[in-house]
């Protein structure tokens, strides 16, 4: 996310994230010194966040939403109106929402229905090393993971690490710290698909 003109969708984007992150830190109870200890994020860089002052790359939101049990979809989702019957939308050939991690590219499809309770995500596992455990993922609700080529591993709180490779799957309770790995020469593409028992929006 990048700033722009005053009045913009990115800057309106913004304000709501700011907004989310600051609701759901009241909710944990946390100060903004909390949050800031257990993500690693400044206390200012947090407040101007927050505030909708500033727009946090898509790096320092992943760090400020693992400590708070987010998906990221819940925070850049936004708030839905009420949802008509027989909704139908299609994500068609190069129209899917990217961002990056400095482990993950994720492509976001279907990102323009909102109130979902599904978020269909296409994932490349760049990383071949298991990432520390606090960069771990963890988010409310349940997640299928589907391999589509390569070899993954994955890793989560509870298990021993899974191999799974092309057309094999996984449905994990996402409550629990999970992570994936390439596990062969080439990065491994998954599909994934997270599920929440409210839709995703706050």
């Amino acid at each position: 996310m990048t700033k722009n003109a005053a009045g913009t969708p990115d800057q309106n984007m913004s304000a709501v994230v700011g907004r989310r992150l600051r609701a759901r830190r009241k909710e944990c109870g946390w100060t903004l010194g909390d949050l800031s200890e257990r993500s690693g994020v400044s206390v200012p860089a947090i407040s101007k966040i927050e505030i909708g002052q500033s727009s946090p790359s898509f790096d320092t939101l992943m760090r400020l939403i693992r400590p708070l049990q987010l998906n990221f979809v819940e925070i850049l989702d936004p708030p839905a109106e009420a949802a008509p019957s027989g909704r139908l939308t299609a994500t068609h050939l190069g129209e899917a929402e990217r961002h990056s991690t400095g482990h993950y590219d994720y492509e976001v499809h279907s990102s323009n229905l909102r109130g979902k309770v599904m978020v269909p995500l296409k994932m490349r596992i760049r990383t071949h090393e298991v990432p520390p455990a606090e960069e771990w993922s963890i988010h409310r609700g349940e997640e299928y993971i589907y391999v589509l080529s390569g070899t993954l591993g994955l890793h989560t709180q509870h298990y021993a690490p899974l191999v799974l490779k092309a057309g094999e799957s996984a449905y994990l309770d996402s409550t629990m710290r999970h992570a994936f790995t390439s596990e062969g020469p080439e990065d491994a593409e998954i599909l994934s698909i997270c599920l929440s028992i409210a839709p995703f929006e706050r």
